[in-house]
């Protein structure tokens, strides 16, 4: 087993390299308390296995993924949303309203993809985009929390980058 590139920041916070097109081009954060995770973007399809990879070499249970949070819908940030819901039986998808539906069914998210990369190059960049179900879905209302075991992320809608962006503050 080859781990991608971890940095650890310290207060339970790891960025794995997503791997994607070169190393340290995009990464997936890690946040860690008291046992449960979560993931700040997915990186692509092909950035699970790391990211697993990670959480078995830090003993934590695919279990015990709480939440995945999506700062937007691209797919170099969330190609891999699907695949980590299928991974992570406990994980709640935490995405911007905008973006909750392209995560439930995505067919117009991957026929977009592919239309600006064609199919070849949109299946070798991204493979598959599976529907996630929509009671596994959380729409990041502006201001909310979640609960991580005692440790409090608020989101915050910032459109900017993508009209379906949001920020995590810790």
């Amino acid at each position: 087993m080859v781990l991608p590139l971890v940095t650890e920041f310290g207060h339970g916070i790891s960025a794995i390299d997503a791997q994607y097109h070169r190393p340290c081009r995009a990464a997936i954060h890690l946040l860690v308390e008291q046992g449960m995770a979560a993931l700040i973007d997915t990186g692509t399809n092909f950035s699970i296995p790391g990211v697993v990879d990670v959480l078995k070499s830090k003993r934590i249970p695919l279990e015990n993924i709480a939440y995945v949070i999506l700062t937007h819908i691209h797919l170099d940030h969330a190609g891999g949303a699907s695949e980590c819901m299928h991974l992570f039986p406990n994980a709640k998808l935490v995405v911007h309203p905008r973006g909750a539906r392209h995560m439930i069914e995505p067919a117009k998210l991957q026929a977009a993809v592919r239309e600006v990369y064609g199919e070849d190059e949109a299946n070798r960049l991204y493979g598959d985009l599976i529907p996630v179900p929509a009671q596994r879905v959380i729409e990041a209302a502006h201001g909310m929390t979640l609960d991580l075991a005692g440790r409090t992320l608020r989101l915050f809608d910032t459109p900017g980058h993508a009209k379906h962006h949001i920020a995590i503050q810790d």
